[in-house]
């Protein structure tokens, strides 16, 4: 009988070694489920309170040189038409005037154009940036209070997202309580 006693020995010994080893070893982790939420960043930048009343700045600051390039794009239109309509009945130095001047005007008004265009650029980036540093702040926080793993913004390719992951009405009503403006942009 000793040699059935050995082996059953052997054979509790095994299953209590099996048993601590499996007790010790923690089992692999189960991935957190994962929470993504989508946000249109550039319109809820522009949406906050801050955001409205930055557009309504720019919009002062920019509208006067957009009319006046407006302006001196009818007048060029006219001259264009003008030269049209009088080429039949406008000596060659009366044409080549004129097509100097348009020339002349057209290339002034395409600088200055490009000109306004790279200052309200550059304005747009500055305005954007300060609201930008206030708006990752508040994305964070809500996106640790939601217990979201990613908050992607819209402009990046989204291939598909359920509108109920889209945060982007809770994150400017969240920046506007956080950062209320002086006065409402109308």
């Amino acid at each position: 009988m000793k040699p059935n006693s050995i082996v059953i020995s052997a054979l509790i010994l095994a299953a209590v070694a099996l048993s601590v080893h499996s007790q010790s070893t923690p089992a692999p982790a189960q991935p957190a489920p994962s929470r993504i939420a989508v946000l249109a960043m550039r319109e809820a930048m522009l949406a906050t309170q801050d955001g409205r009343k930055a557009a309504a700045a720019m919009k002062a600051r920019f509208e006067p040189r957009r009319l006046a390039l407006e302006k001196r794009q009818t007048e060029l239109t006219g001259l264009d038409e003008r030269a049209r309509n009088g080429a039949a009945t406008m000596n060659a130095e009366t044409q080549r005037r004129l097509a100097e001047e348009i020339a002349t005007k057209k290339k002034s008004l395409e600088r200055d154009a490009q000109d306004l265009d790279d200052d309200a650029q550059q304005e747009d980036a500055k305005l954007m940036q300060d609201i930008s540093d206030k708006m990752n702040a508040v994305i964070d926080q809500y996106g640790k209070q939601k217990g979201y793993t990613v908050v992607v913004d819209t402009a990046q390719p989204i291939l598909w997202a359920a509108e109920s992951a889209n945060v982007t009405l809770d994150i400017i009503k969240l920046y506007d309580q956080q950062h209320p403006s002086a006065a409402p942009a109308k």
